[in-house]
Parts: C-alpha cells; structure tokens; sequence
C-alpha cells in the first residue's frame, strides 16, 4: 500500500491528518457552526480530536475505503479543517464527500479548492464514476462550497441522516468526471 498523497494548488493543500493538528482539531471544533452543522461530538474534548486524528483520518486510507486530509491554505501548514472522500461499501464506484472549514479559514475559498482537488483525484486515481455530497437543509455554506465546485444539487432526502439522535432532512448533490471544469 502506499502512502496517501498530498495534494495542492495555488490556494490549498490537502494532506494527511497528523498528530501535531491536534490542537487545531479541537479548536476547529469547539466552533458553534462546526458542532451545529456536522456529527461531532458536543461537547468536543481533547479524547475526541486525540480519536479524530489517531484512530479515524488514518483509518480510511488504511482500509482503502478513502481518503480523509488536513486542509491547509497555500503557504501555510496549518490544519484550517478536514475533507473526507469514503468509497462507498455497496459499490465501490461511487464515494461521497464530507467537508468542515475552521473559522480562521472560512471565505477565502479554500474549501472549495480543497473539494475540487480531491474530487479530480478521485475521478482521475480512483476511476470513481460518481462523488455524492449531503448537508442537512439549511447548510447553505456547505451548499454554496458544493455548488462552487461543480456539483450538481438533485433533491432533498427526507430523514435521510441522523445528528445525535434525530432524523434530519438533507441535500443532496452529485458530480460527474465531466463536471469537473
């Protein structure tokens, strides 16, 4: 198996998770739109992070089921968020995308730059014929990142996803090789 790659352009770098974001991985999610907007635990400890970035991020490259990466502004090896692409288990063609942006990080396009990076990896290094992204109803800035980077918004799934207990509505939206620009 070999290592999961970095990736990068003029505006982000994706790279593994490592042990030295931890510090940034709790701050990121202490953030009240990360935890209203995601599945992390809230509260959010260090025990958390320590499982995010010890047991979780490698975890996915490790099983070949994906790929989760720091998000780091060009010029900057700071974590500023977290951007998981995850194979789907009933068809391997398919993976679906999960993205967060630190506050320090937000507006300045670096998440959609991250999303597009690591879509064209997909598409191009994984052969996937479909990258699926969902957000719960109302997460317009996950919406606008998706919709930047070229996915194409399909519909709502009613109680399609679960956040600590309670059925919640989603979006959802896919990209296709050719939608890529």
């Amino acid at each position: 198996m070999t290592a999961q790659p970095t990736l990068a352009d003029a505006t982000v770098t994706l790279r593994p998770v490592r042990a030295s974001d931890l510090p940034d991985v709790l701050a990121a999610c202490q953030d009240p739109e990360t935890q209203r907007w995601t599945t992390i635990p809230v509260p959010y400890g260090e025990d958390d992070a320590r499982r995010f970035v010890e047991g979780y991020a490698p975890s996915f490259w490790a099983s070949q089921r994906g790929a989760v990466w720091a998000m780091c502004p060009a010029g900057s090896d700071r974590f500023s968020g977290g951007l998981d692409l995850r194979r789907a288990l009933e068809d391997p063609d398919i993976a679906d995308v999960g993205f967060s942006c630190a506050p320090w990080a937000r507006e300045r396009g670096v998440t959609t730059a991250a999303l597009r990076l690591a879509c064209r990896w997909g598409f191009e290094q994984l052969r996937l014929a479909r990258i699926e992204w969902r957000a719960y109803v109302g997460n317009d800035a996950s919406r606008r990142v998706a919709e930047k980077a070229g996915f194409v918004l399909e519909g709502v799934q009613r109680a399609r996803l679960t956040q600590r207990g309670e059925r919640r509505d989603c979006w959802v939206a896919g990209l296709l090789p050719g939608d890529l620009g």
